[in-house]
């Protein structure tokens, strides 16, 4: 076997990572974290309906924006 069959990924910290997130990779980890406070039961109903707006104004193509 090779010396190394595969090569490892250098850590990064994230308060560097951050630092080139763009509007989109910001707007998708926001999404992400609400998805998981709904699964967790975290949000109330009134609050799941809220975030789901929110997502899906955020996420629509401009033209079905108006």
């Amino acid at each position: 076997m090779s010396e190394q069959t595969t090569q490892e990924k250098p850590q990064i910290s994230p308060f560097e990572e951050v630092k080139t997130m763009t509007k989109v990779q910001a707007l998708n980890i926001l999404i992400q974290a609400a998805n998981a406070a709904q699964g967790a039961g975290v949000l109330s109903v009134r609050d799941s309906v809220f975030v789901a707006a929110a997502a899906e104004l955020l996420t629509k193509p401009y033209a079905e924006k108006s």
